[in-house]
């Protein structure tokens, strides 16, 4: 059997022939729930949920989900003997609308988006009726426009 076996600490790839003879350790990985405080440099700092240990983790274990962070978002890691192999946000994060666009009259006809920017500097597309202040539910996936929070 040819499998590709993943180093979950540096990242490497390497292809193996096994038999079916062979056997293979399963990873042990821990998730745990970390709340977003500040960043410093190229570092996040986020602290425990449940014993209030701190721990600075580099920005590059986001990827493209670190401009979605906002004080107190919740970030998961994943550890391999207690050593952070990744991290993530949850899939979707409420967000509060910094601008937008003004509505036009007749735009509630058609479902029309138009450009509007959180409070953390992203770009969103939101329906007409967004306005500056709301808080919406944005997909850190796709960076889509998911729905509006009624507060």
């Amino acid at each position: 059997v040819q499998v590709e076996l993943k180093n979950i600490r540096t990242g490497s790839k390497q292809s193996q022939r096994l038999s079916p003879s062979d056997k293979l350790e399963k990873a042990v990985l821990d998730e745990t729930p970390h709340s977003f405080l500040y960043q410093t440099g190229s570092e996040l700092v986020l602290m425990h949920d449940k014993t209030y240990d701190q721990v600075e983790v580099n920005v590059e274990l986001l990827g493209d989900a670190v401009k979605f962070l906002s004080d107190d978002c919740e970030v998961t890691l994943l550890t391999h003997e207690g050593v952070i192999v990744s991290a993530a946000l949850s899939e979707e994060v409420e967000m509060e609308i910094k601008e937008a666009a003004p509505s036009m009259k007749g735009e509630s006809i058609s479902n029309q988006y138009k450009p509007a920017e959180t409070t953390t500097g992203v770009s969103v597309k939101v329906p007409s009726f967004i306005a500056a202040g709301d808080v919406v539910v944005v997909n850190t996936k796709t960076g889509e426009f998911v729905r509006r929070v009624k507060r």
